[in-house]
C-alpha cells in the first residue's frame, strides 16, 4: 500500500480535471501519478426485437474520425447512471427503453483515470425523441445484426473496448 502525501489540481476543465499525487510506498520511494478524473459514464447496448444492436456513428476528434459507438454519456451531478443511460439513449437515437439492466461496470483505464463505466442493456422500445447537444455531431443511427456485431468483437473490427466489452460479455451471459 502508499500512503498519500499530496495532492494538486493541474488542470480543471468542463469536462474532466487532472490530479497530481504524490505517494510513499512502504519502501520509502515516492511515487508522482497523474491522475484523470472525469466522473462516470454509461454506455447503453440497445438490442431491437429483430435482435440488431443500435448503434451511432459519431466524429471523435480525440482520434480525427468517425467512429461507430454504442449509445452513451456521462453521468450527471446527482443522477443515478440508469437515469443516465435511460436520457442518453433517447437523446443520440431517439429510443426509449422500456427494459433496460444493468450488465456490469468497470473501470475504463485504472492505470490513469478514475473513470468507471456503467453498461445497460435496453429492449422493448418505443420512440422518442433526439435531443443531441451542442458538443455531439452524431451523424447516423444504424443497426447491425447482434451475430455480425458479435463476430465483429471477436476479429477486432471494434475500436472502442467499451463496445467490445459489452457484446462480448452479453453473448457469455445470455446466448451461449
Amino acid at each position: 500500500m502508499s500512503e498519500l502525501l499530496n495532492e494538486e489540481i493541474k488542470f480543471d476543465g468542463p469536462r474532466f480535471n487532472v490530479v497530481r499525487k504524490i505517494y510513499k510506498r512502504d519502501d520509502g520511494t515516492k511515487i508522482i501519478r497523474d491522475i484523470v478524473n472525469p466522473g462516470d459514464a454509461t454506455i447503453i447496448l440497445p438490442i431491437t426485437s429483430e435482435n440488431e444492436v443500435v448503434f451511432i456513428t459519431q466524429y471523435r476528434e480525440s482520434v480525427e474520425k468517425v467512429c461507430l459507438e454504442l449509445p452513451a454519456g456521462m453521468v450527471d451531478k446527482n443522477e443515478k447512471p440508469i437515469e443516465t443511460a435511460k436520457r442518453e439513449l433517447e437523446e443520440e437515437t431517439g429510443i426509449i427503453a422500456n427494459n433496460i439492466e444493468h450488465l456490469v461496470t468497470m473501470y475504463t483505464s485504472n492505470g490513469y483515470t478514475s473513470e468507471k463505466v456503467h453498461i445497460f442493456v435496453a429492449k422493448d422500445f418505443e420512440k422518442g425523441c433526439t435531443h443531441f447537444d451542442e458538443t455531439e455531431e452524431i451523424l447516423e443511427v444504424k443497426k447491425i445484426p447482434m451475430d455480425k456485431c458479435i463476430e465483429m468483437a471477436k476479429t477486432g473490427k471494434f475500436e472502442n473496448a467499451t463496445e467490445i466489452v459489452a457484446i462480448l460479455l452479453y453473448y457469455t451471459k445470455y446466448m451461449e
